[in-house]
């Protein structure tokens, strides 16, 4: 498989190149685990940084060591 078209809206430098893409008999599953686990985490980072936090209200309520 490979781009057979080049796209106007690509970087002149990215217009000349070519995608080619095998068909394995197993796909390689850890190495897809990993991808997903990957962005889940970098999505997880993203909603806790301070700027994805800002504007939420937080309600946080005394709490004893003893409960």
């Amino acid at each position: 498989m490979s781009a057979t078209r080049s796209d106007p809206r690509l970087p002149a430098r990215m217009r000349d190149h070519e995608l080619e893409a095998e068909l394995r008999e197993s796909p390689d599953l850890h190495k897809l685990a990993q991808v997903f686990i990957g962005l889940a985490m970098n999505r997880a980072r993203a909603d806790h940084t301070p700027a994805a936090v800002q504007g939420r209200e937080v309600e946080s309520e005394p709490q004893d060591a003893n409960d």
